[in-house]
């Protein structure tokens, strides 16, 4: 997972924005910080992989607080400034005080969440992180999951791409979902492995409620038929299978 936080003015694009992080796979929205508040809560920053900042007039200036950043952080976490002033000279300020990328507002919320991915990879790629290929998992994991017909909004959802990206690394997890994978992702999303079992198992039958049939029979044939879906565990260990496999051919 990503770990993003953001610090902006209380505006509608900033609420809309941190909306969208959140219902992006493999992003965890950290928190949103009010610029106005001054950089006292940046030492937040430090548990961030990439920190949003919304560069535009405020108190105090969201310049400052990016070179206040760069001085507690010289490396991580990286960052995104956005503002409405695309003036050469700002744009420079902000690259020689550490920005590692620069967006000038009005833009489309996806194309953020592009820029977001292509820089994360970009570093994966750079310093040799293993953060990549789990990336690539939460992306596959995501297809497949669209595929089928699972509701993105749903915990469960969330719940299952961090599965994925568990039992894809250590298959052995799906053969322990209650005494080690349920436990982990609790602790990830800070909530208890009963409701973790219980969203997974919610978004499991709800998919097979109103999700695609055809690409679910496909998928999982060895279902028994009278019991309708597969349990939570079989679920689990099959998709990590079906996209490890398909990762393999890459």
């Amino acid at each position: 997972m990503l770990k993003i936080l953001v610090i902006a003015p209380p505006t509608e694009f900033c609420r809309t924005a941190v909306e969208r992080l959140q219902k992006e796979p493999g992003f965890l929205v950290l928190g949103y910080i009010e610029l106005s508040t001054g950089t006292t809560e940046t030492n937040r920053a430090g548990d961030a992989d990439l920190l949003i900042l919304d560069a535009d007039s405020a108190s105090p200036n969201g310049i400052a607080v990016l070179e206040e950043l760069r001085k507690m952080y010289p490396k991580k976490p990286q960052i995104i400034v956005v503002s409405e002033n695309g003036d050469d000279e700002v744009v420079r300020r902000a690259n020689s005080l550490g920005a590692d990328y620069y967006l000038v507002k009005p833009f489309p919320v996806d194309l953020l969440v592009r820029r977001i991915w292509q820089i994360s990879e970009l570093a994966a790629a750079v310093d040799g992180r293993c953060a990549l290929g789990e990336d690539r998992i939460v992306r596959k994991a995501a297809e497949y999951f669209q595929r089928i017909g699972m509701p993105g909004h749903l915990k469960g959802y969330s719940y299952l791409i961090e599965a994925m990206v568990l039992v894809v690394n250590d298959h052995s997890l799906a053969s322990q979902v209650t005494k080690k994978l349920y436990p982990q992702i609790a602790e990830r999303f800070q909530t208890n492995a009963v409701r973790v079992e219980r969203a997974i198992r919610n978004a499991i039958e709800i998919t097979w409620e109103r999700g695609d049939i055809d690409q679910l029979t496909q998928l999982f044939s060895f279902v028994d038929e009278e019991r309708g879906k597969p349990t939570n565990s079989a679920f689990i260990a099959s998709m990590a299978d079906i996209i490890k496999l398909d990762l393999a051919r890459w």
